[in-house]
Parts: structure tokens; C-alpha cells; sequence
């Protein structure tokens, strides 16, 4: 997998050009999403690799949607590695939108 780099500290600006390159990167990574109250959960397993990536993405959203609220979760024992998305009201449809969801769900 090939890694995003870029200069810190990000205007609002190159965060946007910087989530084009990770948001592709971060859907190929997931490998469930489910639902919560105010968002979604992506979970990517085991994979080392995501830690880095989501919390690139992490960096990035704080910059283009202010709004969000983002959980980075590493569970104990090298368990699987997660990501919270929610906000306020809207966000979930905000969310489905911006990360083509939909094919989680059927």
C-alpha cells in the first residue's frame, strides 16, 4: 500500500487535495461498516496500515468538516482497529454521500 505524505501544518486548502488522495485508500482498507446513532463505524481489521491512514484522515476532516466527530479505536491484543464518524444532525447523510456507504448496505 502506498502511503499519502504532505506538509504540515495543513491549510484547508491542501487538506482537500490531501483527503482526494487518502478517501480511496481508506474505502479499500474497510471491511465492515455499521451504523450508529449520529454516523458510522468503519472497521478494518487487523490491519496495520489503517492505523496510519485513519488517522490521516483524521487530520484532514478537523480541517475540511470541522463539524465531524472522529473516534479512532485500537482494541487491546492487536484487535481489529476502527473508526467512529458522527456529528450533528445530517452528518449520517453527509457521511453516505461522501463515502459512497451504500454498498455496505443492500
Amino acid at each position: 500500500m502506498e502511503l499519502v505524505t504532505f506538509e504540515r501544518p495543513l491549510s484547508e486548502e491542501s487538506a482537500k487535495e490531501v483527503r482526494e488522495q487518502i478517501l480511496p485508500i481508506v474505502l479499500d482498507l474497510i471491511k465492515q461498516v455499521t451504523e450508529t446513532d449520529d454516523g458510522y463505524l468503519f472497521d478494518f481489521g487487523r490491519n496495520d496500515d489503517a492505523l496510519l491512514v485513519a488517522s490521516q484522515l483524521i487530520e484532514v476532516e478537523r480541517k475540511v468538516n470541522p463539524f465531524l466527530r472522529l473516534h479512532l479505536i485500537s482494541e487491546s491484543s492487536s484487535g481489529p482497529i476502527k473508526l467512529e464518524l458522527d456529528g450533528p444532525s445530517g452528518t449520517k447523510s453527509f457521511l453516505q454521500s461522501e463515502f459512497a456507504l451504500s454498498r455496505w448496505f443492500s
